[in-house]
């Protein structure tokens, strides 16, 4: 009986201890860790995780699908004059288009990234892109609390 007692208080001090390391898996749905994004240009680095404690949207676009392009311009007025934050990744295989779109659009140079073609692929699967781009809402603690935001979504926070 006693050899039973010390093996069930071991396991249950070991669930305790290991449960409390354990954070939600990233992956690009709702309710969980949003995946790592790090982006490189030419004005410096940025990742994802150096937004911790903010609230982020995180934008997909192309010029190739209008509906993506609209809501990163939208999202990108929206958060503006707010403390949300805009993050923005180009998937444009030409660069130049992008900064061409991106100047016409009037779009904030700060938040704005063009992914090359190499790291494309990678971003569409951890971020689970399917063949329209989205954008995702992001809360403080780096969870994915909402997909596609609206203006009037950002507005409530």
């Amino acid at each position: 009986m006693t050899k039973s007692l010390f093996t069930i208080a071991t396991l249950a001090v070991l669930l305790v201890f290991t449960s409390a390391y354990y954070t939600t898996p990233a992956d690009g749905r709702v309710g969980y860790q949003a995946p790592i994004l790090t982006e490189d240009n030419e004005a410096g680095s940025f990742a994802l995780s150096q937004l911790r404690g903010n609230y982020v949207v995180v934008s997909f676009w192309s010029s190739s699908q209008p509906k993506s392009r609209i809501s990163n311009l939208q999202l990108d007025r929206a958060t503006r004059m707010s403390d949300i934050q805009h993050v923005s990744v180009n998937m444009d295989e030409s660069e130049a288009l992008y900064r061409q779109v991106a100047t016409v659009d009037g779009l904030r140079s700060q938040w704005q990234w063009h992914c090359d073609s190499a790291a494309q692929d990678k971003l569409r699967r951890t971020w689970r892109q399917g063949s329209e781009y989205c954008s995702f809402l992001v809360d403080p603690e780096g969870r994915i609390i909402q997909k596609d935001p609206t203006p009037q979504d950002l507005a409530q926070l």
